[in-house]
C-alpha cells in the first residue's frame, strides 16, 4: 500500500506542476520537497532479507541469516529473534542486548546483503510501468531496464527520483539516464526501497501529442508537421 500512496502522491505533484505552469488564478502550490540526501533513508528489516551477522571479538559466531515470513532470523546459539521492522541499527542493538545473556560484553553488528522483497515504483514513458523488485543494488538505469527500457516518447534527461526521507516528507532528485548510460559517476547512486522514479514525456512527444490531440482534431486540413517537428529533436 506504501507504494500505491507514493504514486498518488506523484500523481498530485504533476497535476500541480502543470497547474504552475499555466498562471491561473488559484494555481497550486509548489510541493516543498525535503533536501535530497543518501543517508536519510533509514531501510526497515523485512521478511526475506539475508542479514550479515558480525561480532567485534567473538567472530567465530559470524554468520549469514535470512529473516523468515514472520520476520525473525535463526541466529547462532540464541536461536529466534524478531528483528523485522527494525533499522539495521536498531537490529544490532536488540540483537546485542540478547546476546548479552550468553556473551560477556558483546558488540554485535549486522549489514544487509541481500533484500528479499523490497520494491521500487517505475512509471512514466517507460514500457512496462509498475512495480520492479530490488534483489541486491539497483541503480536508476537499471530499474528503467527493468520496467522494459524507455519507451520512444521518454525524456531521458531528466529523469525524477521521489524519496521518503526520515521526516516523513518527499525529497527528489533529477536524473540524466543518458549520462547514466555512459558512466557518468554524478548521476550514478543506489535506489532505496520505496523510490519512485519518474520518466517525463520528451519535448517532441509533447508537441506531437498537441498536434493530434488540439490542431488535427479540430482543424480541416492538416500541416505538414513531420519536417517541422525535427527542429525539435
Amino acid at each position: 500500500m506504501a507504494v500505491w500512496r507514493t504514486i498518488a502522491i506523484a500523481l498530485v505533484l504533476f497535476s500541480a506542476a502543470c497547474a504552475s505552469g499555466g498562471g491561473v488564478r488559484g494555481q497550486a502550490q509548489p510541493y516543498d520537497f525535503a533536501p535530497w540526501g543518501q543517508d536519510d533513508y533509514q531501510y526497515r528489516l523485512a521478511a526475506g532479507d539475508a542479514l550479515r551477522l558480525g561480532f567485534l571479538v567473538e567472530d567465530g559466531l559470524n554468520a549469514d541469516v535470512v529473516l523468515g515470513p514472520d520476520g525473525q532470523g535463526v541466529f547462532p546459539v540464541i536461536g529466534p529473534v524478531p528483528v523485522g521492522g527494525l533499522t539495521v541499527r536498531d537490529a544490532s542493538q536488540r540483537l546485542t542486548e540478547a546476546y548479552a545473556g550468553v556473551l560477556r560484553n558483546p558488540q554485535v553488528q549486522i549489514s544487509v546483503s541481500t533484500y528479499g522483497a523490497s520494491q521500487i515504483y517505475v512509471g512514466g514513458e517507460v514500457k512496462t510501468p509498475g512495480v520492479v523488485q530490488i534483489r541486491g543494488e539497483m541503480n536508476t538505469a537499471q530499474a528503467i531496464f527493468a520496467a522494459g527500457g524507455f519507451a520512444e516518447t521518454a525524456g531521458t534527461g531528466k529523469v525524477v527520483v521521489l524519496r521518503r526521507v526520515a521526516d516523513g516528507r518527499l525529497a527528489s532528485r533529477t536524473v540524466d539516464a543518458k549520462a547514466l548510460l555512459n558512466t557518468d559517476p554524478q548521476q550514478d547512486f543506489l535506489l532505496h526501497p520505496g523510490d519512485l522514479i519518474f520518466v517525463p514525456r520528451s519535448a517532441i512527444a509533447e508537441v506531437n501529442l498537441f498536434v493530434r490531440q488540439y490542431l488535427n482534431g479540430i482543424l480541416p486540413f492538416n500541416f505538414g508537421f513531420s519536417y517541422d517537428l525535427n527542429r525539435f529533436r
